[in-house]
């Protein structure tokens, strides 16, 4: 049940419905592309200890040590998610606009 005033839903698919399916895969690889260029940009051995602990983890924090919760909260901290999610939602935007406008 939508409660009211929440229309962000409604915009999404607004949006959606503007760009077209095709404009739709469009922007998920731009935002896939955009994850991986972010990804890539965290130094190796960061990203190989990260992809370690989370295996050790099995999605369960409490499997890991104290020591390794704390370093798991820094890995994830330096990946600067905030900053991923603002060039994702740039670049789709971006090329959302792109997608909408009339050929001339």
């Amino acid at each position: 049940m939508r409660r009211p005033g929440n229309t962000d839903g409604m915009l999404l698919g607004r949006v959606i419905r503007k760009i077209g399916p095709l404009g739709s895969v469009v922007i998920a690889f731009q935002v896939a592309s955009t994850t991986r260029q972010h990804w890539q940009s965290v130094p190796s051995e960061d990203r190989a200890r990260l992809q370690l602990l989370l295996r050790r983890s099995r999605g369960k924090p409490s499997n890991l040590s104290t020591a390794e919760r704390r370093e798991l909260v820094k890995l994830v901290h330096s990946l600067q998610l905030p900053r991923l999610v603002r060039d994702a939602a740039v670049n789709a935007v971006g090329i959302g606009r792109q997608l909408r406008r009339p050929l001339d």
